[in-house]
């Protein structure tokens, strides 16, 4: 039988590679290079077959091997960057695109490819010109017009991102790479739905591609569709197959969005498994800290001790972070208000480090009204524990010497509080469809004075627009409890229990120091009837601890002083908010170790902020938690006249309950050690008639003290608002300001 020729062998090689079938032709390629040895042609095919299976690490050698045997075959040299691209080798990738491209200058799809590389290296100005040196030759190219508009997103200029990912479907509407990534600017708009048809549309094009589905899951969770997102997670995770040794980054990122969204959806167990994978193929501390988040909402804390001394090392130079890892960090006890510092200034300096909107400023002197100008900049602008403390302030603002503007990219929400700040505000404007630039461009057109960041690092944050500084003073308050470390915001309003004037360098801003405490509360906050014990499923004669943080703020230690109490008091049971189920099971079973019955613990479901602060008064003592202590949750305990026993310590989030008790007028309920916080919960629950004295006092005060004195803390706000203002006008620099 004739021996193929080696065109022949190339033709049968790409008809097969045509059908998909990497199987066949990697076993064709491998006999014919028996024949034709070392022919470069021939490797190439084979390096194909083998990265049409995903197995890049295999397909590297061959395709080195076709690049150095035709090295001056500029397909050969793309094909190695796409391959070590694949590989997360972006150094090697870019240098291999280079040499293409001095053998073809003008070829769009290289240009493309350098784009999409240089812009994972967030290399974004050299990015820019590669995507737009290929949309010069060839305008309506999808593969440039994908790349631009992926580099707009990275940018967070969403529409102009948007717009380049509209043309590139314009001309390839199959493309499910630029479904999936139109889908992830739509969802960063807030146009969740619209992001959802995107990826629908992405997994019908591509099924086998896990990607559409992890974003998917993404979505769903932020449509609060739980049963959706998990069904998406799961998809993901049978497309991505059964983890091999070695994991590529993309695989690795894709692992991290699936254990994410798992998270959100109260299977934290299974997102726990999800990062034992990613954790074992890259022990990286970001990921580490995400973990650790995970592990504490299932309260498997053994996971979360093991890797928490990685995840602290995400303060570290040169170790990668994201906007979420400042607040994530508030939650480890070993992490020092210096830590969380140089956290938030790497996050800081990630933003600075992006192109930074452009914005026109007004001449000088043209400002011409006579009142302050005070714009709020939050996500939270509904039914959601800022907005539940925020809102009486904004009532009681004083128009004639304030106007007081809303900057919101809230969620659409009807509930009550979004009706009373629609009420309040003198205007609210929406920026949740701007982009950065057109939001920052915005508050500069509004003349505003002083723009208040309430969301800091949390989950709505857009430091991006503040970033080139679109107001005369820029202050953080409230929504995150520590320093930005962002050279865009002057002050961060506090308090002397917040920040004492030895804890000032643990601060990127000065410091506005309010006379009573840092957080506003509501006096008109709404109540529902009152609930009975039985109702909630608390025994009618139990002494009755409780506790209202989130899960993931309770620590073993704590928890451990809790099942101390209840085996002191008799008939004692724990009232906790209801956790997942793998939480609340891993707490029963702590309670049967300690010889405790598991029935002492009970659940109280979510339910509205009325109906909660109407059932919190059955509790008899409140207890804290630590290091990320009660903080909305303290003074709903108080308003409801329940005691709250504090611990006090040395960063800015586990000082906020000892803030609110002196605010009070309840110091004494401040403990400083974990002995004094157990001895003095033990003692006031033991001497019942103390703790009677106690809660008539805790009732007295919510008429009479400064916690609860809404006007009073406004205008307190307001002095700092005017003193700060004043000393910009004098031509100051922000310094230190303490309110008496």
């Amino acid at each position: 039988m004739r021996n193929a020729t080696l065109q022949e062998s190339v033709n049968e090689l790409m008809m097969l590679h045509a059908m998909g079938r990497f199987t066949d032709m990697e076993q064709r390629a491998r006999g014919f290079l028996k024949s034709f040895s070392g022919a470069p042609i021939l490797c190439e095919f084979l390096g194909l077959a083998l990265a049409g299976q995903h197995r890049y690490n295999d397909a590297l050698s061959y395709f080195q091997r076709a690049a150095r045997g035709a090295p001056d075959d500029a397909q050969f040299w793309e094909n190695l960057a796409s391959c070590q691209l694949q590989m997360g080798d972006l150094a090697e990738a870019e240098r291999s695109l280079r040499r293409a491209l001095t053998l073809e200058p003008g070829s769009v799809s290289t240009l493309s490819t350098l784009a999409s590389v240089l812009c994972s290296l967030k290399r974004h100005d050299e990015a820019a010109i590669a995507a737009e040196r290929a949309l010069a030759i060839a305008p309506r190219d999808p593969a440039a017009n994908f790349q631009r508009g992926r580099i707009l997103a990275e940018q967070s200029e969403l529409a102009a991102a948007e717009r380049h990912l509209r043309l590139a479907l314009a001309v390839g509407p199959n493309l499910a790479a630029v479904h999936n990534e139109l889908g992830n600017v739509l969802r960063r708009q807030g146009a969740l739905n619209e992001a959802e048809a995107s990826f629908r549309l992405a997994i019908e094009l591509e099924p086998t591609n896990p990607a559409g589905y992890a974003n998917l899951g993404l979505v769903m969770g932020a449509l609060h569709r739980r049963d959706d997102a998990i069904a998406a997670a799961h998809a993901a995770l049978e497309a991505l197959g059964e983890p091999g040794e070695n994991l590529s980054v993309d695989h690795l990122r894709l692992l991290d969005i699936l254990a994410d969204v798992l998270d959100g959806a109260d299977c934290s167990d299974q997102a726990l498994n999800i990062y034992q994978v990613a954790l074992k193929a890259r022990p990286e501390p970001l990921r580490a800290l995400c973990a650790v988040h995970a592990a504490r909402r299932a309260c498997d804390w053994d996971f979360a001790a093991a890797h928490e001394p990685l995840a602290l090392r995400v303060s570290e130079a040169n170790v990668a972070i994201d906007d979420s890892a400042p607040w994530r960090l508030l939650n480890l006890a070993g992490a020092s208000a210096a830590m969380q510092l140089a956290a938030a200034r790497k996050c800081a300096q990630h933003v600075l480090d992006t192109q930074l909107p452009v914005i026109r400023r007004p001449a000088a002197g043209a400002r011409t009204y006579p009142r302050l100008r005070v714009g709020y900049f939050c996500g939270d602008f509904l039914n959601h524990a800022t907005a539940h403390l925020i809102t009486g302030v904004i009532e009681a603002h004083d128009r004639a010497a304030f106007q007081i503007i809303a900057y919101d990219f809230s969620p659409p929400a009807t509930d009550e509080y979004r009706s009373r700040l629609e009420a309040a505000f003198e205007r609210i404007v929406p920026i949740g469809h701007l982009s950065n630039r057109d939001a920052a461009q915005r508050i500069v057109d509004d003349g505003v004075d002083i723009i208040i960041d309430i969301n800091g690092w949390t989950d709505r944050s857009r430091p991006t627009v503040l970033a080139p500084r679109p107001a005369a003073l820029q202050v953080a308050w409230l929504g995150y409890p520590g320093s930005l470390g962002a050279p865009w915001i002057d002050y961060v309003v506090a308090d002397n229990v917040l920040v004492p004037a030895a804890d000032e360098f643990d601060f990127s801003e000065k410091i506005i120091r309010l006379p009573d405490t840092y957080q506003p509360n509501d006096d008109k906050r709404m109540v529902a009837e009152p609930f009975d014990r039985v109702a909630c499923g608390l025994p009618d004669d139990a002494f009755v601890f409780c506790s209202f943080n989130q899960i993931y703020k309770v620590t073993p230690e704590i928890f451990e002083v809790w099942l101390q109490l209840m085996a002191a008091i008799d008939h004692s049971v724990l009232w906790l908010l209801e956790p997942q189920r793998v939480a609340a099971d891993a707490l029963r079973t702590r309670l049967v170790s300690r010889g405790l019955d598991p029935d002492r613990l009970v659940f109280a479901p979510m339910v509205l902020a009325r109906e909660h602060r109407a059932r919190v008064g059955l509790a008899d003592l409140a207890l804290d938690s630590f290091p990320y202590g009660s903080h909305t949750t303290a003074s709903d305990m108080l308003w409801a006249g329940v005691p709250l026993v504090a611990l006090m310590g040395e960063t800015f989030a586990s000082r906020v309950s000892a803030s609110i008790l002196t605010a009070a007028g309840l110091p004494e309920l401040i403990a400083k050690s974990l002995d004094d916080y157990q001895r003095l919960a033990l003692r006031l629950a033991s001497d019942r008639e103390e703790l009677a004295r106690l809660k008539l006092r805790v009732q007295d005060q919510r008429r009479t003290a400064a916690l609860f004195d809404t006007a009073r803390f406004t205008r307190n706000l307001e002095t700092a608002f005017i003193a700060i203002w004043e000393r910009h006008m004098s031509g100051l620099a922000p310094d230190h300001v303490a309110i008496a």
